[in-house]
């Protein structure tokens, strides 16, 4: 392989999606030299197929850290959103409108009240719905339902727009990103960097390393234990709504959800497949939560289709991030199987892997470390 004559770097960040590019951003802000190697288009495979939701409690049914990992990011997203637009006039649609989570049938509002129960109890904002309150909130639920849980401080972001606005600061922060550069793997130098080589043979050194690569992740060969991140397919779509006259996300679990932005599309989704690293749109996918709002919200299935689309959402063994060091090769750091929670993750993720790379050990209980990995391995 050909060696680079460059001088090592400081960080190298592998991944330019949304999670390359808000650790590399939180790293610049705090002055630290970065670069990112990207494989294809900056966030081509997840974050331009991002619905964007920003909603802890729809996204876990226990208290625990995950949910407070995703409170606390969300919690961040005001002033995250505020500085990207302050450094770069981009606005991301940063929305916090509120969400309704509803129960279709009477056999549903049980699991619906257990949620209520231990969610209000974290949050005494949350409110338990009869149809005719949810309602007030959001007017599309024309058809019949039992009830829903609203939550006011959640919300949207248009996840395009968002790294958009990333990707412009950092450039104005001359970060550099280099496209086409797929890294196949990872090895210690001998005195203390790390070597980065890319399909083309060439490497570069650098003295962290930071694989945020998505679905991808996995692909890249490096020292010790293999840290497993699976790709999952979701297929979405978009329709155009005159006007505003849908004003906020609405979940209608296990089937799906719907996201009405600013531009006047609403975002209906989504699938979950494991077919590998491969993306597809299909009928009987798109079926899956088109067919529910026939009752819910018939008024969607009547809007002008603008487009539909997938993406690979990556997802750990055990479906939580992981961040953190690697636990067998000093430099390597790894920020990836964020699954359905890239966008609504990706302030704090910065924030913790930026402290990790100047030398903090966050709380080394934390269940999203990898090394969990290496623990049930050798059992």
């Amino acid at each position: 392989m050909r060696a680079t004559s460059r001088r090592p770097e400081e960080v190298i960040i592998v991944g330019g999606g949304i999670i390359g590019c808000s650790i590399a951003w939180q790293l610049s802000c705090r002055g630290r030299s970065v670069r990112i190697l990207e494989r294809q288009e900056p966030g081509g495979l997840a974050t331009h197929a991002a619905a964007g939701i920003l909603g802890p409690f729809n996204e876990t049914d226990r208290p625990g850290p995950f949910l407070d990992l995703m409170r606390r990011s969300l919690h961040l997203y005001p002033d995250f959103v505020a500085r990207l637009i302050e450094e770069t006039g981009l606005s991301p649609d940063f929305e916090p409108s509120g969400i309704l989570s509803v129960a279709l049938s009477g056999e549903e509002r049980g699991g619906l009240l257990e949620r209520y129960a231990w969610q209000s109890a974290l949050d005494p904002s949350i409110v338990f719905c009869e149809p005719d309150q949810a309602r007030l909130f959001e007017p599309a639920l024309t058809g019949p339902f039992d009830s829903a849980i609203y939550y006011p401080d959640e919300g949207h972001v248009f996840a395009p727009r968002l790294i958009k606005a990333l990707l412009g600061a950092l450039t104005r922060r001359r970060v550099p990103l280099e496209q086409g550069v797929a890294v196949t793997r990872i090895a210690p130098s001998g005195h203390g960097t790390l070597l980065v080589y890319d399909q083309e043979g060439e490497c570069r050194e650098a003295e962290k390393v930071i694989l945020a690569a998505g679905a991808l992740l996995s692909d890249i060969e490096i020292p010790g234990t293999r840290i497993a991140v699976f790709p999952v397919n979701g297929q979405i779509l978009a329709v155009r709504s005159p006007g505003s006259f849908y004003r906020r996300v609405v979940f209608y679990p296990p089937h799906g959800y719907f996201v009405p932005k600013l531009d006047g599309t609403v975002v209906i989704g989504a699938t979950e497949e494991s077919i590998g690293p491969r993306t597809r749109v299909t009928p009987a996918g798109l079926m899956e939560f088109l067919s529910p709002l026939a009752g819910l919200a018939p008024e969607l299935l009547d809007l002008p289709l603008h487009h539909t689309w997938s993406g690979l959402r990556p997802k750990s063994s055990d479906g939580f991030p992981i961040m953190g060091p690697h636990p067998e090769c000093p430099g390597l750091f790894l920020a990836g199987g964020h699954y359905r929670n890239g966008i609504l993750l990706a302030p704090v993720t910065g924030e913790i892997m930026a402290d990790w790379i100047d030398g903090g050990a966050p709380d080394a209980s934390t269940p999203f470390l990898p090394a969990r990995f290496l623990k049930s391995d050798r059992g």
